[in-house]
């Protein structure tokens, strides 16, 4: 299980996610040239859902843009296997040149520039600025909902334009996942379903340095002695998942998520085997507090030697 889920980079810069419902379906070809190389994909779109289908290095793929539920399926035929993303997320983005063009709305200043036909459709034409800097010209089709040429300013050579469309309906059954295909992670690792959360905690009152073997169900509690760096090493040494969630308390109320960090960022699930390392900056008399919601793993905190 080599493979990278980055298939290929689709988009001209790695700009997240718009409906596209209720307009006209239709097929095409999309060509996509990355300074200077071209690479071909065939565009299918309902209306509401659109996929791209391509090759690549002699691999198959297939990404499946559910925009309504903000939902991306990204599936390798050849191996039936299939990974589930945001549409938000650095993956999704790197497949799709139109969410890309939406998130560009949000982060650079647009500025109209016209119209102009594309493949047959009338197009609006939208520069976007970064200051001074023009760095995308888009233009967009409100017939079909979709974006049908793109050029990145300051790249050179790199380019998507969509070509010839045929209008008409789609077969719903090319957005459906086939049954007999494997859901992987990310790092394309079968997925193994997450009990529940442990219905009761078993509190561990600790200092630093940390090390020793814990469970579902551990809770370890920890106030931090001085503003630091501070190492987090987990091993499995099982055949089972394992998994842990740290979170920072300050005055008996949880740190707001720009001091902490989100949820994913301080949420780790090992599988049977692995091992990871992490480094923290952490504040003086905040209260850490780390779950072991899922099998058993070895856990190593102590504060960073330079």
């Amino acid at each position: 299980m080599k493979h990278s889920m980055r298939f290929v980079v689709l988009v001209l810069l790695v700009l997240p996610a718009a409906c596209l419902c209720g307009q006209s379906p239709f097929s095409a070809t999309m060509v996509n040239t990355v300074n200077g190389t071209e690479r071909v994909y065939e565009l299918q779109s309902d209306g509401q859902k659109y996929r791209y289908d391509f090759e690549e290095s002699g691999m198959r793929g297939i990404v499946i843009v559910d925009p309504v539920k903000g939902k991306t399926a990204i599936l390798m035929p050849d191996e039936k296997y299939v990974h589930f993303t945001p549409t938000t997320s650095r993956t999704s983005l790197m497949n799709d040149p139109y969410q890309s063009f939406i998130y560009s709305k949000k982060n650079f200043e647009e500025k109209p520039a016209g119209t102009e036909s594309v493949s047959g459709y009338e197009c609006s034409i939208t520069e976007f600025h970064d200051s001074d800097r023009k760095v995308i010209t888009a233009w967009h089709s409100d017939e079909l909902g979709f974006l049908l040429k793109m050029v990145n300013n300051v790249s050179e050579n790199t380019f998507m334009e969509v070509r010839d469309i045929i209008p008409g309906e789609i077969d719903k059954e090319l957005f459906v996942i086939p049954e007999d295909y494997t859901e992987v992670d990310e790092r394309m690792r079968p997925v193994i379903p997450e009990p529940p959360p442990p219905d009761s905690w078993n509190t561990i009152d600790s200092s630093l340095p940390i090390a020793g073997e814990f469970k579902r169900g551990d809770r370890i509690m920890f106030t931090v002695p001085e503003n630091k760096n501070y190492k987090l090493n987990l091993v499995n040494q099982s055949d089972d998942p394992a998994k842990i969630i740290w979170t920072g308390m300050r005055d008996g109320q949880e740190l707001p998520g720009n001091e902490q960090g989100p949820l994913s960022y301080r949420t780790k699930r090992l599988h049977g085997g692995e091992s990871s390392s992490y480094t923290y900056r952490w504040t003086s008399r905040d209260k850490i507090i780390i779950q072991v919601y899922e099998g058993v793993i070895n856990i190593e905190l102590a504060a960073e030697i330079k």
